[in-house]
């Protein structure tokens, strides 16, 4: 919170569309990150418009023992895409892949080889991908980007019970935080005016 707060109170005025995409690394790399470990929407599920083949990221052995390198679909199977799961996966992202650290989105060598083939927005499957990609995904990261330069410049945030909290996620169609054994869906906070 402090780090992103010295970016945005260096940044001076108010930015513009182009100024908050581009000008703002660390807001960008903390969004990215955010976006990447905890998506929305936890996993997408497709229809086959025709037979077709999925080669996987590495071959596996089947229950009959078979090691297999691709899996064949087809006309109307159902797949789900796990966006949680690959957006976290040690295979693609590396050991750290389960850790938020949006240094990984500034650094040169930060973004894996493997994350990088990634074809999704900034090789993450948040927003999904291709024909049915979220059309709404570069307006969502604008107002994610929006609230946080408004809510951080001018507030600091913690934890009602500390910043060892126990938050645990809920699932629906999307997901939702709440504090581990509590009822309900919230996060209490405690919220003060940045004096500077």
């Amino acid at each position: 919170q402090t780090k992103l707060r010295q970016e945005l109170l260096s940044f001076g005025g108010e930015p513009s569309y182009d100024q908050l995409t581009n000008n703002l690394p660390y807001l960008d790399a903390i969004v990215q990150e955010t976006l990447r470990l905890h998506p929305s929407v936890p996993e997408l599920a497709r229809q086959a418009d025709e037979d077709d083949v999925i080669p996987l990221l590495e071959p596996v052995r089947t229950k009959s023992g078979e090691v297999v390198d691709s899996i064949a679909i087809e006309r109307g199977t159902v797949i789900t895409i796990p966006v949680s799961c690959l957006n976290q996966a040690e295979a693609i992202w590396g050991p750290d892949a389960r850790v938020f650290k949006p240094e990984r989105w500034l650094e040169a060598d930060g973004i894996t080889k493997k994350a990088q083939e990634v074809k999704g927005h900034r090789h993450l499957l948040t927003f999904g991908d291709g024909p049915r990609t979220c059309l709404g995904k570069l307006f969502a990261v604008a107002e994610i980007k929006t609230v946080l330069w408004v809510v951080i410049k001018n507030f600091v945030l913690e934890m009602r019970d500390g910043p060892n909290t126990k938050v645990e996620i809920t699932r629906g169609i999307t997901l939702r935080p709440r504090i581990a054994g509590e009822d309900g869906i919230q996060v209490p906070m405690r919220v003060r005016q940045y004096k500077g």
